[in-house]
């Protein structure tokens, strides 16, 4: 037995000397669950490394998502499709495979206030962080107040930002607030400095045709970001009811009548 642990002590030694950071605490685990199942050696290091691997992935994923700026809980599977019917759930299952993000594709989630568009990007933004991707998810006040600050740093500064160079940015609420002509100018520097070099994820409640008022007013400016996003771009429009509304309906209604 003494020996067992010796030689179990020397192999969690060279395991954390070649930078195993969970394995040599599971060994003991590990080797009594090979032992039961009798794992031929093979096997048995693919039980090491295969615990490693998901050890280090799910330690990845949670950095991640704590720098993106994600909203926490809104992912794809909490996302009430059987409540919005009218969604298109083929085309969020083909975005939920991240290809999207593997072609430097945009997304446009366009919709009412209430519909779920948040929920849906963050969804996306989540599914990308899964499978390897960066992301910075911001809101559009957000997004023009640190491209305002930027610009006013030198334009080398707003390169390196990692809004500028993320795999997938998500904008949340563009078009509540119109933009002023300086506003709409840095949005356009931003959408073409990322295109095809990132996938941008923008939810809205204005449709294509309004952007042009949303953009200061500016036919031709709103053309040009357009032209840049809609050039590899996948479309949602969201047609339904509010998510919020059906909310409140469900607080004031009044109990049901008690039993006689």
């Amino acid at each position: 037995m003494k020996k067992r642990e010796s030689d179990l002590d020397r192999t969690r030694g060279l395991l954390a000397g070649l930078g195993f950071e969970h394995a040599p605490a599971a060994l003991s685990d590990l080797v009594e669950h090979a032992v039961r199942e009798e794992m031929s050696l093979p096997v048995f290091l693919d039980l090491v490394l295969e615990r490693e691997h998901a050890f280090r992935e799910e330690r990845r994923v949670k950095a991640s998502l704590k720098i993106s700026g994600l909203p926490v809980g809104k992912t794809l599977e909490s996302y009430d499709f059987a409540f919005q019917r009218g969604l298109d759930r083929g085309r969020l299952d083909l975005l939920s495979t991240c290809e999207f993000a593997r072609r430097k594709e945009n997304v446009l989630l366009l919709g009412p206030p209430g519909v779920g568009k948040t929920h849906l990007a963050a969804g996306l933004g989540v599914r990308a962080v899964q499978n390897g991707f960066s992301v910075v998810f911001l809101t559009a006040d957000e997004l023009v107040e640190r491209m305002r600050r930027d610009e006013a740093g030198g334009r080398g500064r707003a390169h390196r930002r990692k809004y500028m160079n993320a795999a997938v940015l998500i904008v949340d609420e563009l078009g509540f607030q119109a933009l002023d002509r300086k506003d709409a100018h840095l949005l356009f520097r931003l959408v073409s400095h990322r295109y095809e070099r990132g996938s941008t994820v923008i939810t809205s409640n204005k449709g294509i045709r309004e952007w042009p008022d949303m953009l200061a007013g500016d036919e031709v400016l709103a053309t040009a970001i357009l032209d840049r996003l809609l050039h590899h771009c996948q479309v949602v429009t969201i047609d339904g009811r509010s998510f919020r509304i059906r909310e409140m309906d469900r607080l004031t209604q009044p109990p049901p009548p008690r039993g006689g």
